[in-house]
């Protein structure tokens, strides 16, 4: 009997203060924690690159050259615009051919053609044709295709206002410039003179001319660009005064200039601008 409430005594003390032993075994483990455990182990920086294979690598950094690229697109070569060019890697001279065979109203029928009249690599050349789109008519029998195309009817030095319209991307604004100009600089006696129209793209200047021929071929007196001065050039078409400033300074720096494409290195000169000018300039 004494034993059975000895441990009654017991059990009852343990419901009291189930609460202190309770806080009190979790300080304990904590201390145990703090003295064995405590310590954080070692931070093992974790290389992100190391889980990538070699080839997942250089797959991922071709997609990002791949992405760094200009796009692009299918075009027709008979309408190769400078930029165009300069994302082929097509030299000035080589665009320059290509213009001048266009504003003779000639036209590109061939991959081969492109080649012929550019002078353009076989690596090049096999990198490109891909690209091309040669419109339908070029691919057809010349003898199915010579009545779909536009023959010269007139020419331009004779050219009013209201027949430069007719011609598709040619509008007033465009119509009047290439009017002012016959009237500024006298009749038009090379189509390289159309270059130095504001707004006149290629596309448009190649239209043009399938409609209109220039006849007059007055000879122009050029000018010698490294002997003249600032005001003379200035009194060219498509040359402000500031320009004509900035053509002398870069002259002297470089004790004159003997190859006209030099002038491409200053900011806003153009292949087309300098393939107009030339028609005014020489370059001893």
């Amino acid at each position: 009997m004494g034993v059975f409430f000895l441990l009654k005594k017991q059990l009852l003390f343990y419901k009291r203060d189930q609460l202190s032993v309770a806080l009190f075994l979790i300080a304990f483990t904590g201390l145990l924690w703090l003295i064995h455990g405590g310590e954080r182990p070692e931070h093992i920086p974790v290389d992100l690159n190391a889980s990538v294979s070699q080839k997942e690598r250089a797959s991922l950094d071709s997609l990002k050259l791949d992405k760094a690229k200009p796009r692009r697109y299918k075009f027709n070569p008979n309408f190769l615009s400078p930029y165009n060019a300069y994302l082929w890697g097509i030299s000035d001279s080589a665009l320059t051919a290509l213009e001048s065979f266009r504003a003779q109203d000639k036209w590109l029928r061939s991959a081969a053609d492109f080649q012929r009249v550019t002078g353009v690599s076989d690596s090049l050349l096999a990198e490109m044709k891909s690209y091309f789109r040669f419109p339908v008519w070029t691919q057809q029998s010349r003898t199915n295709t010579f009545r779909d195309r536009p023959e010269k009817v007139k020419e331009l030095n004779a050219a009013s206002q209201e027949e430069l319209e007719a011609v598709y991307g040619i509008g007033p604004v465009l119509a009047g410039r290439i009017l002012r100009f016959k009237q500024r600089y006298g009749p038009y006696s090379d189509s390289l003179q159309l270059r130095l129209i504001y707004g006149l793209k290629p596309e448009v200047r190649a239209e043009l001319l399938k409609h209109f021929t220039i006849a007059t071929k007055d000879s122009i007196s050029k000018i010698d660009f490294n002997t003249a001065a600032a005001s003379d050039l200035a009194t060219l078409p498509g040359i402000n005064f500031e320009l004509a400033k900035e053509l002398v300074i870069f002259r002297r720096l470089r004790d004159g200039i003997s190859d006209p494409e030099d002038l491409l290195m200053l900011e806003g000169i153009t292949a087309d601008w300098l393939a107009g000018i030339a028609v005014y300039l020489q370059f001893e």
